[in-house]
């Protein structure tokens, strides 16, 4: 017998149900919502929420049926007989049509429009089989409406709970439609309770306390007012019930930044005056229990599961997140460009490198070339020439072979070596000699300038990548350590209002442990505001004390820059005295002393070679440079390096400097003190006993591969450190104390200031030179104090 063939329409049907039939936890949540949705009922048992989410999951195949069934079962529940045959109805017809609703998918407006004519012919033709009347035809219009209005919020709502692990940005009205789904839903739930506490409530004040701690008081309040107006919307008093809602959300999230408990306790405090203010203690005492619950889940929820609901709020206050967005992006590119520049400068740097130099004034090449030129000078003409070149070639080729290696290792040739064993083969050996030394003459200038060309390419090279390095190190400064933080600068402008500073930008930003607020303002022309107000309520918004980098006034047209940092533990003072030679109005030596970024202080003191304006040029120059390489957060081995070079490249003549460097960590007490050529250096010790500090390199500016020797100790309140140049140091030479006699001075002074200890040292060491000076004498005394909060 034949089986009976299945028509392609229910062929296509049947596969329709079974697309629809899957079944994930995707599935299930939204089976939980659709039953929900079709539970839910507003005034006269209308429920257009279960009917519009059903058209709307029409659009999604995948899970129309389990959607179907959910939205069935919470009808039957919840609506009485009559309205909930018309509404299955309406189901099934839906469901029906289901194929000609997908196809407008991308077309929600169309959808909206479909459900509206669905549900109002759907009203209708009920109210017609009872009894017709006016208002039940405009209920109907409405309730199309209203299924309309809920596609179009379901279409913003449903793809987010669709896609929540792959979406990452999450709009604003994104944001309302969920959060309208999620009061609907809470609807739904009716009247279900246990123990006579309302599980509706629970929720709707748990969603509230979460938001409000999340997002602060304005999506607070917001969602109290949404949640209040959805889930009480059927009731007499739903007006009340909205304020009520309302003013807990806004309490709640103005603690917010206290604590969470501070967050219940607002939301307490909030709902406790309204509702005993509008409805009585006893309406109090009947949601006390609900309340109490709600905020114990809410203590109970780690931190790390309320950090999902950022993603929600932050759609709606986007715009400190797009900020941090943009930041981030801009971050992103600014990296990946100095990252590019980075190796296009190393590549160069690499290629300058990539020199030949000659080992040898003549190799192989060479030396053929020196003999074809003396032979076309001296042999061309000679009568024996084809005896010497024809006849004995080899033998002819080997002679000039060896003397031009004679030459190349003595540098010129000697007769007596030449005539013992040239002169019986050849008669012009005195020109053959000439012209030898004249073409090995041009060789060797030939070979000076390749080795200097060399060098100088290798400084070159260096110089690249250093900046190429220098380039790296700004692209990861800019990529890992700074961060923007919106909510502190809002925090840091509240608190100079309200000491009635007016500010025109501040920004905020974050470097590892340490951070930096840059804060432009008019000028407060007395020049003590820094001190007086705007460090001590900058301090309040931070939660720590802060400190003026550089303090002084930094203004230009008006306009004042301040620049906070935080609270230092130390704080250095400098002083310097100084004599130049011979009572010469410039000085060799140049010295700097000055508080640089990430809290640390330089102290650095360069000597030029030989005396006046010559010496002075080159230790002003490494000053100089070093200086601004420091302040641009440049390492210290780069900028040496770059010294070096420079000094090496400025001229043909040698010249260099030595390099005294101290960088003291303000924050740790930590020093690091660097030195190329220069003199030893002192740290008296508070507690007494005296610390030297020396080093055997070279000063900058005469080998192309410097050696840097690093070396660190600490210092605390009260140590002071001493630096000096030669002309003091050897101020002991004729009274042959070599440097122990200042190590003696600095031991048994008892001067506090260091004002005081840096005259006393030069007054000491021209005593020793009987008051004329050899050499350029500089004295820098740094002292160590503890800051007092």
């Amino acid at each position: 017998m034949q089986r009976p063939q299945i028509s392609s329409y229910r062929r296509r049907y049947i596969n329709e149900i079974s697309e629809g039939m899957n079944v994930d936890n995707t599935a299930v949540f939204l089976c939980v919502i659709g039953f929900l949705l079709g539970r839910a009922v507003i005034i006269d048992n209308l429920g257009p929420f279960g009917i519009a989410y059903f058209i709307y999951m029409c659009t999604h195949k995948k899970y129309k049926m389990p959607v179907f069934f959910s939205i069935s079962a919470g009808i039957i529940l919840s609506h009485s007989g009559p309205h909930a045959l018309r509404y299955i109805i309406t189901l099934f017809f839906i469901n029906f049509i289901s194929s000609f609703i997908s196809k407008y998918d991308d077309n929600i407006f169309r959808v909206s429009i479909i459900g509206f004519f669905i549900t109002s012919i759907s009203g209708m033709t009920y109210s017609l089989v009872t009894d017709l009347y006016m208002y039940d035809i405009l209920v109907s219009i409405i309730e199309g409406l209203a299924v309309s209005s809920l596609i179009y919020i379901y279409s913003y709502g449903i793809p987010l709970i669709l896609k929540r692990s792959i979406r990452r940005s999450i709009s604003s009205e994104e944001t309302i439609a969920l959060s309208i789904i999620i009061a609907l839903s809470i609807t739904g739930i009716s009247n279900i309770s246990l123990f006579d506490v309302s599980l509706k409530n629970v929720l709707s004040f748990l969603i509230i306390i979460v938001v409000a701690y999340q997002a602060g008081p304005a999506l607070g309040s917001a969602s109290g007012i949404t949640i209040g107006m959805i889930t009480t919307m059927n009731t007499v008093s739903s007006p009340v019930y909205i304020g009520i809602y309302g003013f807990s959300g806004l309490l709640a999230g103005l603690f917010r930044k206290v604590s969470k408990y501070a967050t219940t306790i607002g939301f307490i405090m909030g709902w406790s005056v309204i509702t005993i203010y509008t409805r009585g203690s006893s309406e109090l005492v009947l949601t006390l229990r609900e309340i109490t619950i709600s905020s114990l889940i809410f203590l109970m929820i780690p931190d790390e599961k309320l950090k999902y609901v950022e993603k929600f709020t932050k759609g709606i206050l986007g715009s400190e997140e797009s900020s941090i967005n943009y930041i981030s992006r801009i971050k992103e590119m600014m990296n990946t460009r100095l990252k590019d520049v980075y190796k296009a400068y190393e590549e160069v740097g690499v290629t300058f490198e990539k020199v030949r130099e000659k080992d040898k004034v003549l190799d192989q090449r060479d030396i053929a070339s020196v003999i074809d030129m003396v032979t076309h000078d001296v042999c061309s003409d000679c009568p024996m020439k084809r005896g010497c070149w024809n006849l004995k070639f080899t033998k002819t080729y080997n002679m000039f072979t060896n003397i031009l290696n004679h030459l190349e290792e003595d540098g010129r040739i000697d007769n007596n070596y030449v005539k013992a064993k040239f002169e019986r083969d050849c008669m012009r050996f005195d020109d053959v000699i000439k012209g030898c030394n004249h073409y090995f003459d041009l060789f060797m200038l030939n070979y000076k300038w390749n080795k200097k060309l060399c060098e100088t390419r290798r400084l070159v090279s260096s110089q690249i990548k250093s900046i190429a390095y220098s380039i790296e190190n700004v692209s990861n400064e800019i990529n890992n350590s700074m961060d923007f933080d919106m909510d502190m600068e809002n925090n840091i402008i509240v608190e100079l209002d309200k000491e009635n500073v007016k500010v025109d930008k501040v920004s905020y930003i974050k470097k590892n442990d340490n951070f930096e607020i840059n804060i432009q303002k008019r000028n407060c022309y007395s020049g003590d505001l820094c001190e007086k107000k705007l460090i001590n309520a900058v301090s309040r918004a931070v939660g720590q004390e802060v400190s003026a980098y550089k303090m002084g006034c930094r203004s230009m047209n008006n306009i004042c820059n301040i620049r906070l940092v935080n609270f230092k533990k130390y704080t250095a003072k400098t002083d310097v005295s100084y004599l130049s030679k011979d009572g010469n109005i410039i000085s060799g030596d140049n010295y700097t002393y000055m508080e640089i970024s990430d809290g640390k202080y330089m102290i650095v003191l360069s000597d030029g070679m030989g005396k006046g304006e010559k010496a002075s040029e080159e230790s002003a120059l490494t000053i100089e440079i070093l200086e601004k390489m420091i302040e641009a957060k440049i390492d210290e081995k780069i900028s040496i390096e770059t010294i070096n070079n420079m000094l090496m490249l400025k001229s043909s003549d040698e010249i260099f400097s030595t390099l005294d460097l101290s960088i003291i960590d303000l924050n740790n007490g930590n020093l690091e003190s660097v030195k190329m050529g220069a003199c030893p250096s002192f740290i008296k010790r508070k507690k007494g006993g005296v610390e030297v500090i020396s080093s055997s390199s070279l000063p900058v500016g005469i080998v192309s591969e410097i050696k840097i020797d690093r070396e660190k100790r600490s210092v605390r309140e009260g140590d002071i450190i001493i630096t000096v140049s030669d002309g003091i140091i050897d101020a002991g030479k004729d009274k042959n104390l070599g440097e122990n006699w200042l190590y003696t001075v600095i031991e048994k002074m008892d001067k506090k200031t260091t004002k005081e200890i840096a005259k006393h040292i030069l007054d000491k060491s021209l005593e020793l030179v009987d008051g004329k000076a050899q050499d350029d004498m500089t004295v820098m005394v740094t002292k160590i104090w503890r800051n007092r909060k």
